[in-house]
Protein backbone atom coordinates (compact mmCIF):
# COMPACT_ATOMS: atom_id res chain seq x y z
CA UNK A 1 0.00 0.00 0.00
CA UNK A 2 1.31 3.45 -0.92
CA UNK A 3 1.00 6.39 1.48
CA UNK A 4 1.54 10.04 0.60
CA UNK A 5 3.07 12.22 3.32
CA UNK A 6 2.81 15.96 2.64
CA UNK A 7 4.41 17.58 5.69
CA UNK A 8 6.43 20.82 5.88
CA UNK A 9 8.65 19.57 8.72
CA UNK A 10 11.14 17.21 7.03
CA UNK A 11 12.14 15.54 10.31
CA UNK A 12 8.53 14.86 11.30
CA UNK A 13 7.75 13.60 7.79
CA UNK A 14 10.71 11.21 7.96
CA UNK A 15 9.57 9.94 11.36
CA UNK A 16 6.10 9.20 9.95
CA UNK A 17 7.67 7.49 6.94
CA UNK A 18 9.65 5.14 9.20
CA UNK A 19 6.57 4.30 11.26
CA UNK A 20 4.46 3.62 8.16
CA UNK A 21 7.27 1.56 6.61
CA UNK A 22 7.42 -0.68 9.69
CA UNK A 23 3.81 -1.56 8.95
CA UNK A 24 4.50 -2.54 5.37
CA UNK A 25 3.50 0.69 3.65
CA UNK A 26 5.45 2.35 0.85
CA UNK A 27 5.71 6.12 1.33
CA UNK A 28 6.11 9.14 -0.90
CA UNK A 29 7.14 12.39 0.82
CA UNK A 30 6.48 15.79 -0.74
CA UNK A 31 7.03 19.19 0.92
CA UNK A 32 4.28 21.02 -1.01
CA UNK A 33 0.72 19.97 -1.77
CA UNK A 34 1.05 21.17 -5.38
CA UNK A 35 3.56 18.35 -5.91
CA UNK A 36 1.01 15.71 -4.92
CA UNK A 37 -1.07 15.81 -8.10
CA UNK A 38 1.38 13.71 -10.13
CA UNK A 39 1.54 10.87 -7.58
CA UNK A 40 -2.10 10.49 -6.55
CA UNK A 41 -2.98 7.77 -9.08
CA UNK A 42 -1.90 4.83 -6.91
CA UNK A 43 -2.06 6.47 -3.48
CA UNK A 44 -4.39 4.78 -0.97
CA UNK A 45 -3.84 7.15 1.95
CA UNK A 46 -2.65 10.75 2.20
CA UNK A 47 -1.45 12.40 5.41
CA UNK A 48 -1.35 16.15 4.85
CA UNK A 49 -0.11 19.03 6.99
CA UNK A 50 -2.96 21.42 7.78
CA UNK A 51 -0.65 24.33 7.02
CA UNK A 52 -0.24 23.13 3.43
CA UNK A 53 -3.97 23.25 2.75
CA UNK A 54 -4.23 26.93 3.62
CA UNK A 55 -4.37 28.94 0.42
CA UNK A 56 -3.58 25.93 -1.77
CA UNK A 57 -5.37 25.51 -5.09
CA UNK A 58 -4.73 21.75 -5.08
CA UNK A 59 -6.75 19.17 -3.18
CA UNK A 60 -6.60 15.39 -2.75
CA UNK A 61 -9.07 13.44 -4.93
CA UNK A 62 -12.15 11.91 -3.35
CA UNK A 63 -10.85 8.42 -4.21
CA UNK A 64 -7.97 8.82 -1.75
CA UNK A 65 -8.48 8.51 2.01
CA UNK A 66 -7.12 11.79 3.38
CA UNK A 67 -6.12 12.65 6.94
CA UNK A 68 -5.27 16.26 7.77
CA UNK A 69 -3.06 16.73 10.82
CA UNK A 70 -2.30 19.98 12.59
CA UNK A 71 -2.30 21.93 15.81
CA UNK A 72 -5.67 23.40 16.89
CA UNK A 73 -4.79 26.89 15.66
CA UNK A 74 -3.76 25.51 12.24
CA UNK A 75 -6.97 23.52 11.81
CA UNK A 76 -9.00 26.54 12.92
CA UNK A 77 -7.60 28.57 10.01
CA UNK A 78 -8.98 26.13 7.43
CA UNK A 79 -12.54 27.03 6.36
CA UNK A 80 -15.04 24.57 7.81
CA UNK A 81 -16.52 23.93 4.38
CA UNK A 82 -13.08 22.68 3.24
CA UNK A 83 -12.17 20.76 6.40
CA UNK A 84 -15.40 18.74 6.23
CA UNK A 85 -13.98 16.92 3.19
CA UNK A 86 -11.33 15.15 5.27
CA UNK A 87 -10.62 13.40 8.56
CA UNK A 88 -8.86 15.82 10.89
CA UNK A 89 -6.42 14.75 13.62
CA UNK A 90 -5.21 17.24 16.20
CA UNK A 91 -1.51 17.36 17.10
CA UNK A 92 0.18 16.37 19.30
CA UNK A 93 -0.86 12.72 19.26
CA UNK A 94 0.71 9.36 20.09
CA UNK A 95 1.96 8.01 16.76
CA UNK A 96 1.38 4.38 17.74
CA UNK A 97 -2.27 5.11 18.60
CA UNK A 98 -2.63 7.11 15.39
CA UNK A 99 -1.36 4.23 13.25
CA UNK A 100 -3.36 1.63 15.16
CA UNK A 101 -6.46 3.64 14.26
CA UNK A 102 -5.47 3.54 10.57
CA UNK A 103 -4.29 -0.04 10.02
CA UNK A 104 -5.86 -3.42 10.67
CA UNK A 105 -3.53 -5.90 12.42
CA UNK A 106 -2.69 -8.90 10.24
CA UNK A 107 -2.17 -12.45 11.50
CA UNK A 108 1.58 -11.94 11.26
CA UNK A 109 1.48 -8.79 13.34
CA UNK A 110 2.38 -6.43 10.50
CA UNK A 111 -0.30 -3.89 9.76
CA UNK A 112 -0.72 -3.52 6.01
CA UNK A 113 -4.44 -3.04 5.40
CA UNK A 114 -6.36 0.15 6.04
CA UNK A 115 -8.88 -0.05 8.84
CA UNK A 116 -12.31 0.96 7.56
CA UNK A 117 -12.97 4.46 8.87
CA UNK A 118 -16.04 5.04 10.97
CA UNK A 119 -18.67 6.20 8.53
CA UNK A 120 -19.31 9.90 8.85
CA UNK A 121 -22.83 11.17 9.29
CA UNK A 122 -23.83 13.45 6.39
CA UNK A 123 -24.13 16.26 8.94
CA UNK A 124 -20.37 16.11 9.54
CA UNK A 125 -19.79 17.19 5.95
CA UNK A 126 -22.17 20.13 6.28
CA UNK A 127 -20.89 23.59 7.14
CA UNK A 128 -22.78 26.84 7.70
CA UNK A 129 -21.37 30.33 7.26
CA UNK A 130 -23.56 32.42 9.54
CA UNK A 131 -22.06 35.72 8.37
CA UNK A 132 -22.74 35.06 4.69
CA UNK A 133 -25.87 32.96 5.30
CA UNK A 134 -24.35 30.22 3.15
CA UNK A 135 -24.30 26.44 3.47
CA UNK A 136 -21.74 24.00 2.08
CA UNK A 137 -21.73 20.22 1.71
CA UNK A 138 -18.26 18.74 1.17
CA UNK A 139 -17.17 22.19 0.07
CA UNK A 140 -19.96 22.64 -2.50
CA UNK A 141 -22.14 25.69 -1.99
CA UNK A 142 -25.87 25.24 -1.43
CA UNK A 143 -28.07 28.19 -2.39
CA UNK A 144 -30.66 28.75 0.34
CA UNK A 145 -33.27 31.40 1.05
CA UNK A 146 -33.17 33.19 4.41
CA UNK A 147 -35.88 30.95 5.86
CA UNK A 148 -34.37 27.77 4.50
CA UNK A 149 -31.06 28.75 6.09
CA UNK A 150 -32.77 29.55 9.40
CA UNK A 151 -34.57 26.19 9.43
CA UNK A 152 -31.40 24.27 8.58
CA UNK A 153 -29.52 26.19 11.27
CA UNK A 154 -32.21 25.29 13.83
CA UNK A 155 -31.99 21.60 12.94
CA UNK A 156 -28.19 21.63 13.23
CA UNK A 157 -28.38 23.52 16.53
CA UNK A 158 -30.44 20.61 17.86
CA UNK A 159 -28.48 17.88 16.07
CA UNK A 160 -29.42 14.47 17.44
CA UNK A 161 -32.72 15.75 18.87
CA UNK A 162 -36.03 16.15 17.03
CA UNK A 163 -37.31 19.67 16.40
CA UNK A 164 -41.09 19.89 16.61
CA UNK A 165 -43.14 21.64 13.96
CA UNK A 166 -44.40 23.99 16.67
CA UNK A 167 -40.86 25.06 17.63
CA UNK A 168 -39.78 25.47 14.01
CA UNK A 169 -42.92 27.46 13.25
CA UNK A 170 -42.27 29.85 16.14
CA UNK A 171 -38.51 30.28 15.71
CA UNK A 172 -38.22 30.36 11.94
CA UNK A 173 -41.54 31.80 10.81
CA UNK A 174 -42.64 33.74 13.89
CA UNK A 175 -46.00 32.03 13.91
CA UNK A 176 -47.94 29.85 16.33
CA UNK A 177 -50.58 27.19 16.03
CA UNK A 178 -50.72 23.95 14.09
CA UNK A 179 -53.06 24.86 11.24
CA UNK A 180 -50.31 25.35 8.66
CA UNK A 181 -47.96 23.00 6.85
CA UNK A 182 -45.34 25.66 6.08
CA UNK A 183 -42.66 23.78 8.06
CA UNK A 184 -43.27 20.61 6.04
CA UNK A 185 -43.06 22.62 2.83
CA UNK A 186 -39.70 24.13 3.78
CA UNK A 187 -38.37 20.75 4.93
CA UNK A 188 -39.16 19.49 1.44
CA UNK A 189 -37.29 22.47 -0.03
CA UNK A 190 -34.22 21.57 2.06
CA UNK A 191 -34.43 17.91 1.12
CA UNK A 192 -34.61 18.82 -2.56
CA UNK A 193 -31.55 21.06 -2.29
CA UNK A 194 -29.44 18.82 -0.03
CA UNK A 195 -30.67 15.24 0.38
CA UNK A 196 -31.73 14.76 -3.24
CA UNK A 197 -28.83 16.69 -4.75
CA UNK A 198 -26.11 14.82 -2.84
CA UNK A 199 -27.95 11.49 -2.58
CA UNK A 200 -27.86 11.44 1.22
CA UNK A 201 -30.34 11.25 4.06
CA UNK A 202 -29.66 14.34 6.13
CA UNK A 203 -33.09 15.26 7.47
CA UNK A 204 -35.18 12.50 9.06
CA UNK A 205 -38.84 12.55 9.99
CA UNK A 206 -39.43 11.53 13.60
CA UNK A 207 -43.00 10.32 13.73
CA UNK A 208 -45.08 12.28 16.21
CA UNK A 209 -42.17 14.60 17.07
CA UNK A 210 -40.99 16.53 14.02
CA UNK A 211 -37.72 16.54 12.10
CA UNK A 212 -34.13 15.75 13.03
CA UNK A 213 -30.55 15.81 11.74
CA UNK A 214 -28.62 12.89 13.23
CA UNK A 215 -25.15 13.08 14.78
Amino acid sequence: MKVLIAIRDAVYARMLELEFSERGASCVIVPHIEETVAVFDDIRLAVIDAGLLQGSTSAPPASCETIVIGYPEELARIPTRELTRYYAVVRPFVVEDFLDAIFLPSDGGTKTELRPQRRKSPSQFLALDEALRSAYYKGEKIELTAREFALLSLLLENKGKPVSRKEALARVFGESGADTNVVDVYINYLRAKIDNRFHIRLISTVRGCGYMISD
